[in-house]
């Protein structure tokens, strides 16, 4: 069997296919390892989401949640869309402090698995009351009546300071990747999708993009932030102020729509890889009946089943890494009429990671180096963000031993891998030499993960495999350490 050259750091190879180029490394045993394309994985910035999207009153808890419990089932997260009026209606009174239905549904989402995520905007458009808290229009702030509701001037600097401490105070109680998947940070304009700007003097538009994507930016430093794409802020200033300075990803809201342009996918294109990329369906409303009260005169749509399909294609085709069930109504038209689709994604939506290859060796000596090459392969569309600025390459491969009551006796990171280069249709291999040290003697297990280096190597990304695991490590082969 060839050997591999003992080198003093480790190799990666990106092939342009996974097929061929097998391990051969005396001494290892190779463990092909089989895909699940099927179990929903709940990983962080990918999967489908659940919504309260309160343009009408927020949701009562308890009926919300009776309502989506099968919904939830193939969630991965909790986007909370919420008026600024809503989450802090006088000064310093917080939702997540006073408000019981508000706590309710929070807890709801972590207690079916679901992380949180957040679009808080100012803007009353299509509303019941306004977006922002009267409290601000009290201190003075200058705004004028938008869609019956007074709306703010976003280059008003009382706003503005209003707003800033409420991101402060926002973001000491939620930039946590524990419990939160990202965090929409410029939410302004109508609906928050940062069009239909109120500005009191359009020369400030860049400027307020430069204070609104800095207060989130420097606020938050561990939830990856995102803004909508081609913006009426435009993609040049987004790219300068949103992106190079304060690391955002991208979103884009009406998927499967005439909105979602020619211009738009193209730029979209050239951002994967890359780019933290978050995708939802146009929001077409409607009831629980299988009539369109709308038209799409670039689709044409003529029944709900065609609706879906395009939103998933469009999610599909540009690589988004979610896509939305959205709120109840929306969620049973998706179970009902496109469970294929729903089904579909989960496997092929966001991205799947797997090892499909590892060599380890059977027999190792202590104070000696262990190679083992591994092979990884992305089986979804998407991009899995470890670059992105707030989490700043924190996911590595690593091995473990483990005793046979399972527990972690060494850990092996692979501090040359980075899992934001697994693609669909290419295959990553690596070779580690890990050092073995003072290990015990005795029998072991092999095992493998994609763990989260600022949470004590614990295993962070659940991977695409069948199989035995624990504690979110795969088990490989049997190893004697001497």
């Amino acid at each position: 069997m060839r050997r591999l050259a003992i080198l003093s750091v480790i190799t990666a190879v990106i092939s342009g296919c996974c097929s061929g180029n097998v391990f051969a490394i005396d001494g290892n045993v190779e463990t092909v390892l089989v895909p699940d394309s099927v179990s929903v994985l709940r990983n962080p910035c990918c999967g489908w989401g659940l919504y309260d999207d309160a343009d009408d009153e927020v949701a009562d808890a308890g009926e919300y949640w009776t309502k989506q419990s099968e919904a939830a089932k193939y969630a991965s997260f909790f986007y909370i869309r919420w008026r600024w009026s809503d989450i802090e209606p006088e000064e310093g009174r917080y939702a997540w402090l006073y408000d019981d239905n508000y706590k309710a549904l929070v807890q709801g989402a972590l207690d079916r698995g679901l992380r949180l995520s957040f679009r808080i905007y100012v803007n009353g458009m299509d509303n019941i009351r306004p977006g922002t808290p009267s409290y601000v229009r009290e201190a003075g702030a200058r705004g004028r009546i938008v869609g019956g509701h007074w709306t703010p001037y976003l280059d008003d600097r009382i706003f503005q300071q209003k707003l800033e401490k409420f991101i402060s105070a926002f973001a000491n109680e939620y930039d946590n990747p524990v419990i939160v998947d990202f965090v929409d940070a410029a939410n302004v304009g109508w609906w928050g999708e940062c069009h239909h700007l109120n500005l009191e003097d359009e020369n400030n538009r860049d400027s307020v993009l430069l204070w609104l994507t800095d207060t989130y930016g420097n606020a938050f430093s561990r939830v990856p932030l995102v803004m909508p794409v081609c913006s009426e802020f435009g993609i040049d200033a987004e790219m300068k102020y949103a992106v190079a300075r304060n690391g955002y990803g991208f979103r884009r809201d009406g998927l499967g729509s005439k909105w979602f342009t020619l211009l738009e996918k193209g730029v979209v294109s050239s951002m994967f890889p890359g780019t933290l990329l978050l995708g939802e369906q146009c929001y077409w409303k409607g009831d629980e009946s299988d009539s369109l009260y709308f038209n799409d005169d670039v689709y044409e749509f003529s029944n709900w089943r065609q609706v879906l399909q395009a939103a998933y294609d469009d999610a599909i085709a540009f690589h988004f890494n979610t896509l939305d069930l959205r709120e109840p109504v929306e969620s049973g038209r998706w179970l009902t009429k496109a469970a294929d689709l729903v089904r579909a994604f989960i496997a092929n939506g966001g991205y799947r990671l797997y090892p499909s290859v590892i060599s380890a060796p059977e027999v190792v000596r202590r104070g000696t180096q262990a190679a083992i090459a591994h092979r990884w392969e992305n089986m979804a569309s998407g991009y899995f963000p470890n670059s992105d600025k707030r989490w700043n390459y924190k996911y590595k491969v690593a091995f473990a031993l483990l005793d046979g009551a399972g527990e972690t006796k060494a850990i092996f990171i692979d501090n040359h891998s980075d899992p934001s280069n697994f693609i669909k249709g290419q295959c990553v291999d690596y070779l580690l030499y890990a050092d073995v040290g003072n290990v015990e003697p005795g029998e072991y297990s092999w095992a493998v993960a994609i763990v989260d280096v600022t949470s004590g190597n614990r295993p962070g990304i659940r991977l695409a495999v069948k199989g035995p695991e624990t504690g979110g490590w795969t088990l490989l082969n049997k190893v004697r350490v001497k």
